[in-house]
């Protein structure tokens, strides 16, 4: 396993809770921060498992405390060969940021648009806009949309990858919920209906969708697959027509020994998932009959918060991988993973010639830079062997650019 250093690394002045490469203009990234305000000296968490009771808490002699109150900010950045540069800096002095990720779809006025999950139950989308007369580059507010009540965090938001009205999030309540924009593109008179598809025991942590994800499932005809993870140890598989609800297909509590923080499809029924047990996993999960298995798993030495695609890969974020993921010309992939106190790994898996079942996960590379909680990490777009990484951590308030080569591995 080889040990990575940093090229370059920033102090920021927020913790940083999120990260995300502009997929069409990838010299930028963006980074959402989350601090906590608390007159109880309570230690600042990016999530609500130190921090759902706030509003409700007493002190030892019974007395009410005041209600903490979150904060953050969205930084972007320019990546100009080693040089990481804030360009522009949207503070969000009402609410602290858990979760960023940029559409990818096409806009009426083909501006980059960035969905936002906020601790006070709302979404908020920003536009990359440029400005005419110097050229410079910030964020616009389009608008925002109270999605749940406003003591509840959004802790997780998805795009889905082939409708532009739909956002999926997760909520601190244990709901995962979709939010469908039936007027105004996602801006402030536009419409939004929210319908809560499945609800956790607990915090439900993770989301993602299931277009593609096996030969007998396609969304064409309106419904969704969404799967979900939650601190209940509960990974679930769902589906959405729209009108009808939504209709449970699986929910399986045995696999993971701790929460389900992170999820990644990779098409044919096939998921690698992240937990706070430490364990990253593939599991063939088939969405109409058989059994799941769990066909390969790693214990990476901290929480596996969340996993990205790395190199050379068809799709984003697994959509497209469904067609690569059991053909014969397709045999290893490279995963990007933040593991919480242990840091940022790079990790193969590999199928064996033997059969499609014979899978076994690698850790290639290990960053270890960071001294708090690695929450976000991400690859810059692009070809080629050698891949650019920054990676965050929490309370040291820590951002690192650094590199690794692909080739041969």
């Amino acid at each position: 396993m080889t040990s990575i250093s940093s090229t370059r690394s920033l102090t920021l002045d927020l913790p940083p809770s999120c990260i995300a490469f502009c997929p069409t203009q990838p010299d930028l990234f963006i980074v959402g921060t989350y601090h906590l305000h608390d007159n109880r000296t309570t230690t600042q968490k990016p999530t609500p498992s130190a921090t759902d009771a706030d509003e409700a808490a007493e002190d030892q002699d019974g007395t009410a405390q005041p209600a903490q109150t979150r904060s953050g900010s969205l930084i972007l950045y320019e990546l100009n060969g080693d040089e990481i540069l804030p360009i522009a800096t949207s503070p969000t002095p009402d609410f602290a940021i858990l979760g960023t990720k940029w559409s990818p779809h096409t806009t009426t006025t083909h501006d980059e648009m960035l969905a936002v999950a906020t601790s006070t139950g709302s979404l908020a989308f920003y536009d990359l806009s440029t400005d005419r007369s110097s050229g410079a580059k910030g964020l616009t507010l389009r608008g925002s949309k109270q999605i749940c009540e406003p003591s509840v965090l959004v802790l997780s938001l998805a795009w889905h990858p082939s409708r532009a009205d739909v956002v999926g999030v997760t909520l601190s309540d244990g709901r995962v919920c979709l939010c469908c924009c039936e007027s105004g593109a996602w801006a402030a008179e536009s419409t939004v209906r929210v319908t809560t598809v499945f609800e956790h025991g607990l915090e439900a942590w993770t989301l993602a969708f299931t277009t593609g994800w096996d030969d007998e499932d396609d969304d064409d005809d309106g419904q969704m697959g969404v799967l979900s993870g939650g601190d209940d140890l509960v990974l679930q598989l769902s589906n959405w027509d729209g009108s009808a609800g939504s209709t449970p297909r699986w929910q399986d509590r045995k696999i993971h020994q701790a929460g389900v923080t992170a999820i990644l499809p990779l098409g044919h029924g096939l998921i690698v998932t992240g937990s706070y047990d430490d364990r990253i996993r593939l599991i063939s999960a088939p969405s109409i009959g058989g059994r799941r298995q769990v066909l390969a798993e790693l214990d990476l030495g901290g929480g596996v918060w969340r996993l990205v695609l790395l190199g050379g890969l068809p799709g984003q974020d697994g959509v497209s991988f469904a067609h690569t993921a059991s053909s014969d010309s397709t045999r290893s992939l490279l995963i990007l993973a933040s593991c919480m106190h242990a840091g940022t790994r790079i990790v193969k898996l590999s199928r064996s010639e033997q059969g499609e079942k014979d899978w076994t996960f690698e850790v290639l590379a290990r960053f270890g830079e960071h001294k708090s909680m690695n929450y976000g990490s991400d690859v810059q777009p692009g070809e080629g062997r050698m891949k650019t990484i920054v990676s965050t951590s929490f309370y040291d308030k820590l951002l690192c650019l650094w590199r690794f080569d692909i080739g041969g591995k």
